[in-house]
């Protein structure tokens, strides 16, 4: 296997959707849409054209409860990574935009949906006040000339996009052409499993083995925490290389990640997924903000 750069670029993306740090209160639903799991729900609201760099999912209401008790603890995975809740900048939905109304959220770079339970009139004066005006769907709002980020608005969905040409067909994919019929969208989404609460997606747009990197995090309850690390990659072999790398890591770190397991998927499309079991001390994304080991011994493997 060869090292190139292409690796600690990558590890650096997901860690910065994962820093974000803001924390709910409030409960919410748990409704799962269309009998699916949310995870899945979330993605097929978004165009498959939307995935080229990083997809975020969170189950806000999930996390709220886990981190009642403990906001520290869980707050670098407790927030929607999105350009509509960016701390450094004036907020588009208002001052007063309260996120614990978000119940599941999932973001990309230019676009998200949220669920929830919304102030539509408070959010709608936010967007008149800064020049938003209907347009088309009594629900949509954009700025004059499209400049900025197009929402659609209603008290149960907030979907938006930056897109500069016809915005909303990131958040109305067309039947097929959505993030869940991605096929390593779906291999990792299959691997994380359903009960995850955050999942964090980091396609590779460069050639090499790994096709998908994924991060999720599960939870039984507060002191009950897993990690799970999932890599698409392009071949059989390159994934019983990688199975054997991330092997050696778990063994030559001990005991930094007692309890990992490791194992692969074979087929069309190979993934090598890594479980690692957290103490109740230990912060929730830690497999790729502090103990980055194993992220990094696959991220970087050609």
């Amino acid at each position: 296997m060869r090292t190139t750069a292409r690796g600690p670029a990558v590890a650096a993306a997901l860690a910065t959707a994962l820093l974000v740090a803001v924390t709910g209160c409030s409960s919410g639903s748990d409704d799962k849409g269309d009998g699916g799991s949310e995870l899945l729900t979330g993605l097929g609201t978004l165009a498959g054209d939307t995935g080229t760099k990083r997809v975020t999912f969170l189950d806000v209401a999930a996390v709220r409860k886990l981190s009642k008790d403990d906001a520290e603890r869980f707050a670098s995975v407790s927030q929607p990574s999105s350009i509509l809740l960016s701390p450094y900048e004036p907020g588009l939905l208002g001052e007063d935009f309260e996120v614990s109304r978000i119940t599941t959220a999932v973001d990309t770079d230019e676009a998200g949906h949220w669920k929830g339970n919304f102030d539509t009139q408070a959010v709608i004066t936010s967007l008149k006040s800064k020049g938003y005006k209907q347009s088309g769907d009594a629900e949509v709002w954009s700025h004059p000339g499209n400049k900025g980020v197009t929402l659609q608005v209603s008290e149960g969905d907030i979907s938006y996009s930056a897109r500069d040409s016809d915005p909303m067909s990131a958040v109305e994919p067309e039947k097929g052409s959505s993030l869940a019929d991605d096929k390593d969208f779906g291999r990792a989404a299959a691997c994380l499993g359903d009960d995850v609460y955050r999942a964090d997606f980091n396609p590779s747009s460069d050639p090499g083995p790994v096709l998908m990197a994924a991060a999720g995090q599960q939870a039984a309850s507060a002191a009950e925490h897993t990690e799970v690390l999932c890599f698409v990659v392009e071949d059989d072999a390159a994934a019983t290389a990688l199975e054997s790398r991330l092997r050696e890591v778990v063994r030559t770190k001990a005991p930094k990640f007692d309890g990992a397991k490791v194992t692969v998927q074979k087929g069309d499309r190979p993934v090598v997924r890594t479980v690692v079991p957290d103490t109740a001390t230990q912060r929730p994304g830690r497999l790729v903000l502090t103990d980055m080991e194993l992220w990094m011994a696959a991220t970087t493997a050609e």
